[in-house]
């Protein structure tokens, strides 16, 4: 090993910069926003000269990137820590969990090498260092106010970028745990975002996820605003194609038409992410939700005024703490009445330190699986039905990744999935007609 200062220690701020190589191993949990976080991970530890390994078991370094939204999440992750704890590789524990479940972590994995809160990535490699020089029982969750943009490095076998555009939120839900986490909000300036945007398209990327917890917060601390960003965004030339993240419906109407003007642009797949989590007002209020179910019906259709192919994504809880039968009954109707062609279901589960975990009105387990096995079976008629309607349909197409199984996947200006049995590169943009409709997918054909 080789001590020595380098323009990229004095860019980390770190007193002493060890040059050696060596093998990390990274597995991500949780939503696209954790994606970008090791997407950073990743750009740091290039930085020192480290390669990725695909395997765990020849890494001379491991690092789980965490999540807490979820327990069943939770539960697999401590699993995980416990298998790979029985291993003499040093593991660091990053991501949200530590700072909602850190007690567990630790009895998961008593000999880590270090835990790091979401927000701490510019400790990151002076403790990789100090870990490799064989320092362990590391804690940093502090949060701090470096910009974590500047180390972000897309995937290098793929061309799908997510760019994280804010931390944080203005919410207050009941349920979730997240915010304990990840904090205020936190907006990176619209001109650091420009310049990773361009890095991204001129590197070859065709897909560039926009994601935070919630888009709609954005700017809320700087002084600006999703539509200005997405206005800037939007004149930066190249063939790439922007999928806004998740946004909730009280924070985007007073803008909602200025937006939609932006979205125009042949730059934005036509993909709307907007969360219902309940069809009761009741329920919503319980939850902490800021708008009402007929608000969020209103965002939908005034979407669908604009752009009738769109994609509109939601989000569902089933069996929250209070919900009864007609709660439930109101989230099937709405879902029959408005017909989203994606809906992610959970079924509700406390989380540590929440408002909803300390309710005495919980539903029972068997009732929430019953519920979330009869809203399953109305959204898959959904998005069968749905799909059956592209039947035909003849457009370009942007070939984005492999596919799951096989074949390779493709998404149309609506952000379809299209599966294409072609012999053709990752980022070409081609035209294609459907031949065959599956609940989950489309079938392609090119088109000669």
């Amino acid at each position: 090993m080789r001590v020595m200062r380098s323009p990229y220690c004095l860019m980390f701020k770190v007193d002493r910069c060890i040059i050696m190589s060596f093998s990390y191993y990274l597995e991500t949990y949780g939503c696209s926003l954790n994606t970008a976080d090791s997407d950073i991970i990743s750009g740091i530890l290039r930085g020192l000269g480290a390669t990725e390994i695909s395997d765990d078991r020849a890494a001379d370094i491991i690092i789980l990137n965490t999540c807490g939204v979820k327990e069943p999440t939770e539960d697999r992750i401590i699993h995980r820590l416990e298998l790979l704890s029985k291993g003499k590789t040093p593991i660091i524990v990053a991501g949200c969990l530590p700072k909602i479940s850190l007690d567990r972590i630790k009895r998961a994995v008593p000999n880590y090498a270090a835990i790091l809160g979401p927000q701490s990535m510019s400790v990151l490699s002076d403790t990789v260092q100090r870990v490799l020089e064989g320092a362990s029982g590391i804690v940093h969750l502090e949060s701090s106010k470096d910009q974590k943009l500047q180390w972000l490095e897309g995937s290098p076998n793929s061309i799908i970028c997510t760019i994280p555009i804010c931390e944080g939120c203005l919410g207050s839900c009941a349920y979730c745990a997240v915010r304990f986490a990840r904090g205020d909000v936190q907006s990176h300036s619209i001109a650091e975002i420009a310049g990773v945007v361009k890095r991204c398209s001129h590197a070859a990327y065709r897909e560039i996820r926009l994601t935070s917890q919630d888009l709609g917060v954005y700017g809320f601390d700087i002084n600006t605003d999703l539509v200005t960003l997405l206005k800037r965004l939007d004149e930066i030339e190249g063939p790439h194609k922007f999928r806004l993240g998740m946004f909730n419906p009280n924070l985007v109407w007073d803008t909602i038409d200025d937006l939609l003007t932006i979205v125009q642009s042949a730059h934005f797949f036509k993909f709307f992410h907007i969360p219902l989590q309940s069809g009761s007002d009741k329920i919503l209020r319980a939850m902490g939700r800021k708008y009402s179910s007929q608000d969020w019906e209103k965002l939908v259709d005034r979407i669908r005024q604009a752009f009738p192919d769109a994609t509109v994504a939601t989000d569902i809880i089933v069996g929250f703490s209070g919900e009864r039968e007609d709660d439930f009954e109101m989230t099937m109707d709405l879902i029959r009445r408005v017909r989203p062609p994606v809906v992610n279901i959970s079924k509700y589960g406390d989380r540590p330190g929440t408002k909803a975990s300390k309710s005495r009105e919980k539903v029972d387990t068997t009732v929430k699986k019953d519920r979330s096995r009869l809203l399953t079976k109305l959204v898959n008629k959904i998005q069968l039905e749905n799909n059956k309607s592209w039947l035909g349909w003849k457009g370009s197409v942007i070939v984005v990744d492999k596919g799951t199984r096989m074949g390779l996947l493709a998404r149309n200006q609506s952000y379809k999935p299209i599966i294409l049995f072609e012999d053709i590169p990752l980022g070409l943009t081609t035209q294609v007609k459907i031949v065959k409709a599956q609940r989950t997918q489309l079938i392609g054909a090119l088109i000669s």
